[in-house]
């Protein structure tokens, strides 16, 4: 059953302002999604250019500015935005923080960042490509507007995180990845290509976009009428999203330390997309919490950063040999 707080969240996606529905320009330009290949091989580590640096309550919280190895970036895309959350006596391991669908604001993910700090796990948070200070200054809707805007921002983040965990390795850390909704997705996708240990958690995460997005509450926010109608557009749609699909990759070896958490009345990741990639890791585990997608967020931030930290306990013993 869906909880009624994911009901009433797909109601205002369906019936709010036309400005936030995306894809309101289409399909975009289709040579960008067909040149929208997922990354493999050994990543290189990203300059990280760090601009500032302060302190709370024995926290150490740093900014710092990148340029994205992804060269097909929109101009406004193409300089990332990372901010570091370190424990005040060090760390041995860091994650990677993935964003979330529609995630201008990081503060969801600082506060698992500084639960994790308190068990001695530094953070990178990563602004999305479109997101942010990175979005387009000419539009303060949706900035993904096009399905092509959609795949760029996707493997544009894919390739980030690929990159951001070379960083974290090369400077002597454990290497994790995770992330909420959508950025439990990409966490997923892009510990499926990492050709070494990584610790994995994908939160309230599907095994692709195109459950999400096709079967949840988000369904009501795509501009259907921009697509060439739903009933012509829905089964093009789905066949693309599928194209970011973790099931169509070999499970890595350390997905199989991997610790999934899932809503049981999500309305907005189907909970069997987040079981199809339970059963494609073997070995992984899946955590069921009584919320929905919302409050999974909201009340059981403590819950996440667990299981963030256990994909690092269950990953140790694997990554010395």
């Amino acid at each position: 059953m869906i909880h009624p707080i994911d009901r009433l969240g797909g109601t205002l996606v369906s019936r709010g302002p036309h400005r936030l529905r995306f894809f309101t320009d289409g399909w975009g330009d289709p040579s960008a999604i067909d040149a929208a290949g997922m990354p493999a091989g050994d990543p290189r580590p990203i300059a990280i250019e760090w601009i500032s640096d302060t302190e709370d309550d024995g926290i150490g919280i740093s900014v710092g500015i990148f340029e994205s190895p992804v060269t097909t970036l929109p101009e406004h895309a193409r300089h990332g935005a990372v901010t570091r959350i370190l424990p005040k006596d060090g760390a041995d391991r860091m994650v990677v923080l993935m964003a979330a669908w529609n995630e201008h604001d990081s503060r969801a993910r600082f506060g698992i960042a500084r639960r994790l700090a308190q068990q001695g796990i530094a953070s990178l948070v990563l602004e999305n490509p479109y997101y942010g200070i990175r979005r387009p200054s000419d539009h303060d809707g949706q900035p993904i507007r096009t399905v092509a805007d959609f795949f760029q921002m996707g493997i544009g983040a894919v390739t980030e995180g690929r990159g951001l965990l070379a960083t974290v390795r090369e400077d002597g850390l454990t290497p994790g990845v995770a992330g909420y909704s959508m950025g439990g997705n990409i966490a997923a996708l892009v510990s499926s290509t990492m050709p070494f240990p990584v610790a994995t958690a994908p939160l309230a995460a599907s095994y692709s976009p195109a459950p999400v997005y096709l079967d949840g509450a988000l369904r009501g926010g795509i501009d259907w009428a921009a697509l060439g109608g739903e009933s012509s557009a829905h089964p093009r749609l789905r066949e693309t999203l599928l194209r970011a699909s973790v099931l169509d990759r070999p499970p890595p070896a350390h997905a199989r330390h991997a610790v999934l958490v899932s809503a049981r009345s999500d309305g907005y990741v189907p909970p069997e997309a987040t079981e199809a990639l339970h059963a494609h890791w073997p070995g992984s585990e899946l955590r069921w919490v009584g919320a929905g997608h919302a409050t999974l967020l909201w009340i059981h931030k403590g819950a996440l950063a667990a299981a963030i930290e256990d994909s690092f306990i269950r990953l140790a013993p694997a990554s010395v040999r």
